[in-house]
């Protein structure tokens, strides 16, 4: 699994990306199908400065993407919802995979 980090605010600790990291690498644990995970930790200078610090996170897995988004007054709080909502959304669809087809179809050879 390959994991990409797009820091352009530049001053993100390493200690905060490898924390994230970290709870990335549990979620393929629990999903072998993650392929991919993309986090961007970025500044939005056009709302409210309380509240500019923006993690968004994007996990690329067969056949779907999973993105999550948190928007708070600090990188680390809002990379935390971010992930919080990802743990989620990966519960489910591993859920989802689990679950029986709604409609079987067999083929009979004539």
């Amino acid at each position: 699994m390959t994991i990409e980090f797009q820091t352009p605010y530049g001053k993100i600790s390493e200690k905060l990306i490898m924390d994230i990291r970290n709870e990335v690498l549990k979620l393929s644990h629990k999903n072998k199908d993650i392929l991919r995970a993309e986090v961007l930790l970025r500044e939005d200078n056009t709302i409210i400065t309380a509240e500019n610090k923006v993690c968004e996170i994007r996990l690329t897995v067969y056949g779907d993407d999973l993105l999550t988004h948190a928007r708070t007054e600090k990188f680390i709080k809002s990379a935390k919802e971010a992930i919080k909502k990802l743990k989620k959304l990966v519960n489910l669809q591993v859920k989802k995979q689990n679950e029986p087809f709604d409609e079987m179809t067999r083929t009979v050879k004539v």
